[in-house]
């Protein structure tokens, strides 16, 4: 009789095991990344040498999400920048979010200030119908009136979508010209994080 309650012991524990282990897998099994269909976000930061001075300037972060490698957004904001591009532009009047065919932007509300740097961050799906698998990023400082005073030394540079991208660049510092140090650019970051 020991013996049988020993294997139904045995059954019964046994049972208990498979059940917890199938129900531990019904959760996402393949690692630390997010489960499928989880909406992923850009997070880029901005320092620049001197202080934000939106009084003075106008700051942009432009991006490219079409999946072309042959170009990227310049410099040059008036002729540079095609329609299908999108951009953040942080001035006087705060955060605006706008594609460049658009003609105005709306109010953005991803984004904050402190000291020498901006952050924002937006979701991928913001960024173009289907979702880009990649996007050229560049970082232009101008004075009111959109002449450039600073981007980045090598171009646009690009980050992949995919959960956990990252990419930090450094930018050649007192090439700003008129605007100062509170227009030169001097690093910025870019992760991909999820909403």
């Amino acid at each position: 009789m020991g013996i049988m309650n020993a294997k139904r012991a045995i059954i019964i524990l046994l049972m208990i095991g498979i059940v917890a282990g199938v129900a531990g897998c019904a959760r996402w099994p393949y690692g630390p990344e997010p489960e499928p269909g989880t909406e992923y976000q850009l997070e880029i930061t901005v320092e620049v040498k001197g202080e934000i001075n939106t009084d003075e300037g106008i700051y942009y972060i432009v991006f490219d999400a079409d999946s072309d490698f042959v170009d990227g957004p310049g410099d040059d904001i008036e002729f540079g920048w095609e329609d299908d591009y999108y951009y953040i532009m942080l001035d006087e009047w705060g955060f605006s979010f706008a594609q460049v065919k658009d003609d105005f932007g709306s109010t953005f509300y991803g984004g904050n200030i402190s000291g020498t740097n901006f952050q924002i961050t937006i979701a991928i799906s913001d960024l173009g119908d289907p979702i880009p698998t990649k996007i050229d990023i560049n970082v232009v400082t101008t004075d009111s009136n959109n002449h450039t005073y600073d981007s980045l030394s090598d171009g646009y540079f690009f980050i992949s979508t995919s959960w956990g991208s990252s990419k930090t660049i450094s930018d050649s510092e007192g090439d700003s010209g008129e605007g100062g140090d509170d227009f030169d650019i001097k690093k910025v970051t870019a992760i991909i994080t999820t909403l």
